[in-house]
């Protein structure tokens, strides 16, 4: 099993409880795994972090450019792409303004359980998004992973799940 990992699990944690300079123990753990091959992302995800502060700094000098695949290079998570873009333009539950914020292609949700959903048994998207299936207005990166049968679990319970401590 691979983890695919969300900018939100970068970021959030680098905002509230482990900044770079303070939380150094969660960062190099984060950095063994993905020297592991245990944690991947997205280039879509390295593109969200550049944003010229601690946490872009501390990417560009841990992590290897292998580690944020290239979701262009996969022509089956392309072609999941449109069928994602399909079932989110066809949905009568929720709103176009949530239809359209969730397509935004400049955002990786999109991209992540695209990527992951071609092949489930292999990548479990790993998020800090809560799942709210009943609520209409915004469609959340964990509810469009279940309607394509793939995982997608916080990164406490990922920590939990491969029983790594830091």
């Amino acid at each position: 099993m691979r983890y695919l990992i969300d900018s939100n699990c970068f970021i959030e944690p680098n905002r509230t409880f482990c900044p770079t300079d303070v939380g150094v123990s969660f960062w190099n753990k984060m950095k063994f795994l993905f020297d592991e091959h245990v944690l991947c992302s997205l280039n879509k995800v390295r593109e969200e972090l550049k944003t010229g502060d601690a946490l872009d700094e501390w990417v560009k000098s841990n992590l290897d450019k292998s580690f944020f695949l290239r979701f262009e290079e996969s022509q089956p998570a392309v072609d999941r792409l449109g069928q994602i873009i399909n079932w989110a333009q066809r949905s009568t539950f929720y709103t176009d303004r949530a239809k359209a914020k969730f397509m935004m292609m400049d955002k990786a949700d999109i991209y992540l359980v695209s990527y992951a959903s071609i092949r489930p048994e292999v990548f479990t998207v790993v998020s800090q998004e809560t799942p709210n299936p009943n609520h209409p207005g915004e469609i959340k990166l964990p509810d469009v992973c279940n309607a394509f049968g793939t995982r997608c679990i916080f990164l406490q319970n990922m920590f939990r799940e491969i029983t790594e401590t830091f």
